[in-house]
C-alpha cells in the first residue's frame, strides 16, 4: 500500500466528537479501530496480527485451507480498501466459519468522501480451486485470503487489508457495554416474541448481547438483504454506546476484552493512520450501499443452493462510481 500522507495530528476524543452524527460508514470503521487498534490518545496496545500474507499470485494455492493474499498494485493512491469481515462459527466442529458478513469500508482522500460497500454471501461467483459457489463459502474453503482474492478477481477490486471478528463474540463486547439500542419494525419486534424474547417491543429498543446476535443474524422475515442491514445497525449500535461512554478507564477496560476477539493484517500505526486521516477530513460525504445493486440480480438455483445470480459488468461499474 502506497504510503500516506501525514497530517497534523488531533486528539482522537476531539476528532470522534466531530462526527458524532456521521453514517455508519464512520461507525463501522471506528469500532474497529478502537477494537482492534486500541488506540487513545497517545496509548497504542500490542496488536494480534494474523498469518495469513501477501504474496505473488503465481505462488497462491487457492485449495490451502488458509490461502494467502494475492497482491495487488493500489489502483488509485488516493483510495483506502479495507475488508470487515464478520465470520459465523456455529459449528463448533469446523476449523473456519462461513463469512457471514463481508463489508469493504472504502476512503477516497481526493474526493473526501467514505463508503461501506456490503457484499451478499448469497452471490453465485467464480471461486479459484473450486469453480461456481456462494460469496460466503470463500471463507470456510479458504480463510479470509480467499475471500479477498475472489472479490479483487471477480470485482476488480485491490483489496489486501483486512480485520476478522467472530460475530460469537459480538454478544460478550455488547454485554460488556450494558447493551446496545437497536431500532426494531413492528414485524421484527412480533418475530422476537414468538422466539424467546416475548417482552422486546417495536420502536428504540435496549439488546443484551444475545438478542443483538439472533437481530444480526435475522433473515427469515425478508432475506439476506435485509440481514446486512441489520447487521450494520447492531455495529452502528456498539459505535453509539462506545461514543456515549466517555470514562476513559471504562473505554481501556473494554478494549483489552476486545483485543482478544479479533484479528487483522495491519499494525497499529497503519491503522491509526488511516482512522486520522478520515477523522481529519472537513465535510466527509459517507455512503453505503450492497453488492449487488438493485436491478442487477435475479433469484436462481445452483448445485441445490439458492443463490443470487448477478450481471458481474453492471456490479463492477457501479463499484467503481462509488469508490473512485
Amino acid at each position: 500500500m502506497s504510503k500516506r500522507r501525514k497530517k497534523k495530528k488531533k486528539g482522537l476524543w476531539h476528532l470522534i466528537r466531530k462526527h458524532k452524527a456521521a453514517s455508519v460508514v464512520i461507525g463501522l470503521f471506528l469500532v474497529c479501530i478502537l477494537v482492534v487498534g486500541g488506540v487513545i490518545g497517545t496509548i497504542a496496545w500490542n496488536l494480534y496480527h494474523d498469518s495469513i500474507g501477501i504474496v505473488d499470485a503465481d505462488d497462491v494455492d487457492p485449495t490451502a485451507d488458509e490461502v494467502q493474499i494475492a497482491r495487488e498494485d493500489q489502483k488509485n493512491s488516493d483510495v483506502v480498501n479495507v475488508l470487515l469481515v464478520g465470520s459465523d462459527s456455529r459449528d463448533p466442529n469446523a476449523e473456519l466459519g462461513r463469512s457471514d458478513s463481508m463489508i469493504l469500508v472504502s476512503y477516497n482522500k481526493a474526493e473526501n468522501k467514505a463508503t461501506a460497500l456490503s457484499f451478499l454471501r448469497d452471490t453465485l461467483v467464480e471461486i479459484d480451486g473450486y469453480g461456481q459457489s456462494k460469496l460466503g463459502h470463500t471463507f470456510a474453503y479458504g480463510g479470509v485470503g480467499l475471500t479477498i482474492n475472489t472479490l479483487n478477481k471477480q470485482f476488480d477490486l485491490d483489496i489486501q487489508d483486512y480485520i476478522i471478528v467472530n460475530f460469537e463474540n459480538l454478544v460478550g463486547i455488547i454485554d460488556e457495554l450494558g447493551g446496545i439500542q437497536v431500532k426494531l419494525t413492528e414485524e421484527e419486534a412480533e418475530y422476537y416474541r414468538q422466539t424467546g424474547m416475548p417482552d422486546i417491543q417495536a420502536g428504540t429498543v435496549t439488546l443484551t448481547g444475545s438478542q443483538a446476535l439472533a437481530h444480526a443474524r435475522n433473515r427469515s422475515l425478508d432475506n439476506d438483504f435485509g440481514r446486512t442491514g441489520r447487521q450494520r445497525d447492531v455495529l452502528y449500535g456498539i459505535y453509539n454506546k462506545v461514543m456515549e461512554n466517555r470514562d476513559p478507564a471504562a473505554i481501556l477496560s473494554l478494549i483489552n476484552y476486545c483485543m482478544t476477539q479479533v484479528s487483522t493484517n495491519m499494525g497499529v500505526t497503519e491503522l491509526y493512520s488511516i482512522a486520522t486521516d478520515v477523522l481529519n477530513a472537513e465535510h466527509l460525504t459517507t455512503q453505503t450501499a450492497a453488492i449487488p445493486q438493485d436491478g442487477t440480480y435475479e433469484f436462481g438455483t445452483y448445485d441445490s443452493m439458492s443463490v443470487l445470480n448477478i450481471d458481474l459488468d453492471a456490479n463492477k461499474e457501479y463499484i467503481q462510481e462509488l469508490l473512485y
